[in-house]
C-alpha cells in the first residue's frame, strides 16, 4: 500500500492485501486528499487506495503552495518511487489532478503497469481554459470573479465560500492552484506508454469532445472516452458510475 508522508496519504479503508491493484488519486484545484475519500471508499473492496496531498492544505497548510505543475510532478514522482511496489496502478486525476497525474506517469520508469484516468481535463496539447486567465491577476484582486467561477463550476468545495473564515483560507489555495494550472504546458511531443481513460461531463464548460479525444495524441497505447451527465464536477454526482469504470479497469 502506498504511504509516503507528506506527499501520499493512504486511506484507512483498505482492500484485502490479496488485491494487486492500487488507485492513487490526484486532487483538483483547491482539493485535498479528503476530497476523494468518498470515491476511494467505493473502490476499496477491489484496490488499495491513496491520494496525493499537495502542500499548503490540510496537515500541510503551513507549507508554501506549489506554483509549477512540472516541479510538483517531480516531487510526487520521487515520493512515489520510494514506496512503489510491484503491482498495477490506476492514477485518477480530476481537472488539475489530471495534468499532475499525466506528468507523474511521464516520470515513472515502468508505465506498463499504470492506467491513467484523466477526468474533466482536455488533452495536454489542447489546454485552452480561458476561465483560468484570472489566475494571472494579483491574488488580492478579483476575488468576486474567482468566487463566481467556483460557484459556476460547482463541486463540494464551493460550499466553503458560504463560511467567511473558511473562504479566507480557501481562496488563496485555489487561486494559487488555478494560476499554476493556467501556466502549465506539456513538453513538446510529450506522451506516455500506458492506456488512458478520459472522462468528461456532458455539460462541462472546460472540456469538449475533440479536446478530450485528443488525449490519443499523448499515448502510444489505447484511449477510451466516457461521457457522463453533468458539468465539471460530474464525478461527485455520478461517483458510482465513475467507480464502476475503475472497477472495470481492474477486471480486465
Amino acid at each position: 500500500m502506498l504511504d509516503a508522508e507528506p506527499w501520499i496519504r493512504r486511506f484507512s479503508t483498505a482492500a484485502s492485501s490479496a488485491t494487486p491493484w492500487t488507485v492513487l488519486f490526484f486532487p483538483h484545484s483547491g482539493g485535498s486528499a479528503g476530497s476523494y475519500q468518498h470515491l476511494a471508499a467505493r473502490v476499496a473492496d477491489r484496490a488499495g487506495t491513496a491520494c496525493v496531498q499537495y502542500p499548503g492544505r490540510a496537515e500541510r497548510e503551513r507549507e508554501p503552495l506549489f506554483t509549477d505543475v512540472h516541479v510538483l510532478a517531480d516531487q510526487v514522482a520521487a515520493a512515489l518511487a520510494a514506496v512503489r511496489e510491484d503491482g498495477p496502478l490506476i492514477f485518477f486525476g480530476h481537472s488539475l489532478g489530471a495534468a499532475v497525474a499525466y506528468e507523474v506517469v511521464r516520470r515513472s520508469p515502468d508505465q506498463r503497469q499504470i492506467v491513467l484516468v484523466a477526468s474533466g481535463h482536455p488533452a495536454p496539447s489542447r489546454i485552452r481554459l480561458p476561465a483560468l486567465d484570472l489566475a494571472d491577476d494579483d491574488p488580492a484582486d478579483g476575488d468576486e470573479q474567482l468566487i463566481e467561477l467556483i460557484r459556476s463550476l460547482g463541486g463540494v468545495d464551493a460550499a466553503l465560500l458560504d463560511h467567511p473564515v473558511l473562504r479566507r483560507m480557501f481562496l488563496p489555495v485555489i487561486h494559487s492552484d488555478l494560476r499554476a494550472h493556467s501556466r502549465y504546458r506539456p513538453q513538446a511531443d510529450s506522451a506516455v506508454s500506458c492506456p488512458v481513460i478520459a472522462l468528461m461531463g456532458a455539460t462541462d464548460p472546460l472540456t469538449n469532445g475533440p479536446d478530450v479525444q485528443a488525449w490519443e495524441q499523448h499515448t502510444s497505447s489505447d484511449l477510451r472516452v466516457h461521457t457522463l451527465p453533468g458539468g465539471h464536477f460530474f464525478i461527485h454526482q455520478h461517483s458510482e458510475e465513475v467507480a464502476d469504470i475503475l472497477r472495470g479497469v481492474m477486471s480486465e
